[in-house]
């Protein structure tokens, strides 16, 4: 039987959509699974998605939702300049985690780098690095790749951070270990919440959709293969208790839930 793994992103702290993915990823019988960042924010749940993270062995990279934790929400002066709410909801998150959940957020990294049947693979929260860069995200608008060649060191930085204790520096932590993008045969992320795929030059990018902010009422996940010597990204599609969902929200008071509600889809 040739490997598979399984790839969960922007969970987005939707905790009945991360059980069922991963309900569903065992009964495949798939045992490895990579998470690309953000299974946090947004959502009303941030605690206990970590902590199914951690109980199940799933090796994860850090999203931004995560380095305004990592970092600080001081760090990402457009959150409070221009997006208040989410400010609010970075705060309330860290709020909800505990020490240990936090340290082991403080211990993960920005890329994963895969020798998958003899194809090399990164994986990554998005291509370019949101420690530094966030305008670079709409720079991408999906259609691109060719921005993903910056750097974000200090040679190539458009987003200038405040100088504070909390900040690693990429030319220390360079997102891909320094490689270009060329350097790999496949890159895959998260981020922008929906499925594409090109290629630029010889490299093959495949933005994943998010597995709890899908918008239709599934919880999505994906499956990485080999088939007749190429490498098969095959989404999945899961039901999850989404009522229950709605519930919970109706009974919760906490920032960004408006914003969550339009992300995850009206009933």
């Amino acid at each position: 039987m040739k490997d598979k793994i399984a790839i969960i992103t922007d969970v987005h702290a939707n905790l009945e959509a991360l059980k069922s993915v991963l309900e569903d990823i065992k009964k495949k019988n798939i045992r490895k699974v990579y998470s690309l960042g953000d299974v946090i924010g947004l959502g009303n749940s941030p605690k206990e998605c970590l902590d199914l993270l951690i109980e199940n062995n799933i090796m994860t990279i850090l999203g931004n939702a995560e380095e305004y934790i990592v970092l600080g929400t001081e760090c990402f002066p457009y959150l409070k300049n221009h997006n208040i709410e989410r400010y609010y909801n970075a705060i309330w998150t860290e709020k909800q985690l505990s020490q240990e959940q936090i340290q082991f957020l403080k211990e993960q990294s920005h890329t994963i780098e895969l020798n998958f049947n003899n194809h090399k693979v990164a994986l990554c929260h998005f291509p370019i690095d949101v420690r530094y860069d966030y305008s670079g995200v709409w720079k991408y608008e999906g259609e691109h790749p060719e921005c993903f060649f910056d750097t974000n060191t200090s040679k190539d930085i458009r987003f200038t951070l405040p100088k504070t204790k909390n900040v690693v520096s990429a030319d220390n932590d360079p997102l891909f270990f320094g490689n270009t993008i060329d350097n790999y045969d496949v890159i895959i992320y998260g981020h922008y919440h929906f499925y594409r795929h090109h290629k630029f030059n010889q490299t093959e990018f495949y933005s994943l959709n998010g597995t709890g902010v899908a918008i239709d009422k599934a919880a999505i996940y994906y499956i990485l293969e080999e088939k007749n010597g190429e490498l098969d990204i095959v989404e999945q599609s899961v039901d999850y208790e989404y009522l229950k969902l709605y519930k919970e929200l109706d009974n919760i008071n906490y920032p960004n839930k408006k914003t969550f509600e339009k992300y995850i889809g009206k009933i």
